[in-house]
């Protein structure tokens, strides 16, 4: 078999391989059916559909989409928001699809996205919601959760070094607190401490 012959066998293994899965990206608005969801870094940049909101970590060179319809709600709300106009498209992936770091049990990138339907949502999430959906795939460095089921943080091995309790937290933190707040809080609780 030839190189091209493989290569074709390649992408249409690829295909097949995601053509039975519902996979959802959530952006911005106004992108219709039978249209592609490209990557920041091949729009224009004056394009009104560019967004500025991609997360510090995400590539700029291609489009995220998971298996969790309420996660890619979470990031149309975040460009709903930031834009006035967000929607949750279904996709299905053009080119090769990889593993999304972030969130390595439901989140994939490709090159491009094919829109297979199109969602709009009109009423952003509150933060409080948005927290809970991504709540399930967070974890600390060392694989412990990051939430437990009613929202709460959960106590890392770092503060548990600096003789922090789970108590502790959950006394000084609100359920569904975002994470660089609660590391802030903690911070300053233990500053407070050594004073």
């Amino acid at each position: 078999m030839g190189k091209a012959r493989a290569a074709k066998a390649a992408r249409k293994l690829e295909r097949d391989r995601w053509a039975d899965v519902e996979l959802w990206h959530g952006g911005i608005g106004g992108l219709s059916v039978g249209s592609e969801v490209v990557p920041p870094a091949d729009q224009e940049i004056d394009d009104p559909m560019r967004s500025s909101l991609y997360l510090a970590e995400a590539r700029a060179d291609r489009v995220y989409f998971t298996s969790d319809r309420d996660l890619a709600r979470v990031f149309a709300s975040a460009v709903l928001k930031g834009r006035g106009s967000g929607a949750v498209y279904r996709v299905r992936p053009v080119g090769n699809v990889l593993t999304d770091p972030d969130f390595p049990t439901v989140g994939y990138h490709a090159r491009r996205a094919l829109i297979l339907d199109v969602e709009d949502q009109t009423e952003p999430m509150t933060s409080e919601d948005e927290q809970r959906v991504q709540s399930a795939y967070m974890t600390w460095d060392d694989g412990r959760p990051m939430y437990d089921a009613d929202g709460r943080i959960q106590i890392t091995w770092q503060m548990e070094e600096l003789g922090l309790t789970q108590a502790v937290l959950d006394q000084r933190l609100p359920r569904w607190v975002h994470p660089e707040v609660a590391m802030s809080r903690v911070s300053a609780a233990l500053g407070q401490r050594r004073v």
